[in-house]
């Protein structure tokens, strides 16, 4: 895996045009989203929102939608970003966006993604949250649902954060779904601890992602 000083070092290598952008906070259009229940009861509940877009899209806001498990708290809504965590286990939802570096999300290289959402200026090294290392293990094109962007596409992480407490090395996993409208990908990052990992944090974190959806925008 690349370290994150060595992941800065690569990227400095690579042509201008392919430098990844921080992957920050997909900030929201309205107030606070809608959050209602699914069936069964207990389990599951699904988010959905608008999200702002950069100035000079097509679109003045898009929306968006996932569903995650209820027990998770939405938390950073003063930042006006999109953000969910399971105090007992440690899953972790975060939605973010990037600006793609000139090429369609099918041709953006994998270790872009990484660059992006694990950057020193990123949301998730703005929440504290110190890399240590990270691989792209996977990405594949995906098929968009009726009615989102139409370019679609999943990745799957393992990166290593160094916990503040005692400056111990955890392992994580993630699936990372990506939309592109207009030259941005907006990404879900759904990750969870390795440890619990195919215990049931694996099937979480990929419901999640299956349910990450971003429309067209009007």
């Amino acid at each position: 895996m690349l370290s994150v000083t060595t992941a800065a070092a690569v990227a400095g290598r690579v042509a201008p045009s392919l430098a990844a952008e921080p992957a920050t906070f997909a900030q929201r259009f309205s107030v606070s989203g809608n959050i209602s229940p699914l069936p069964p009861l207990g389990q599951y509940s699904r988010y959905e929102d608008q999200l702002s877009t950069p100035k000079g899209s097509k679109a003045l806001s898009l929306p968006v939608r996932f569903d995650f498990p209820q027990q998770l708290l939405q938390i950073g809504r003063s930042l006006g970003g999109i953000q969910f965590v399971d105090g007992s286990s440690g899953l972790k939802i975060y939605v973010l966006r990037a600006s793609l570096p000139g090429t369609s999300l099918a041709e953006t290289p994998k270790k872009w993604f990484g660059e992006a959402i694990f950057s020193p200026d990123g949301q998730i090294a703005r929440e504290g949250v110190e890399i240590d290392a990270y691989k792209v293990t996977s990405a594949k094109e995906l098929e968009a649902p009726a009615g989102a962007a139409e370019a679609r596409r999943r990745l799957a992480l393992k990166y290593t954060v160094i916990t503040p407490a005692n400056q111990r090395a955890t392992d994580r996993f993630a699936f990372v779904d990506a939309y592109e409208v207009d030259g941005i990908a907006y990404l879900l990052v759904a990750s969870g601890g390795a440890t619990k990992w195919e215990g049931g944090e694996k099937e979480r974190c990929e419901r999640v992602a299956d349910s990450f959806f971003i429309g067209r925008g009007a």
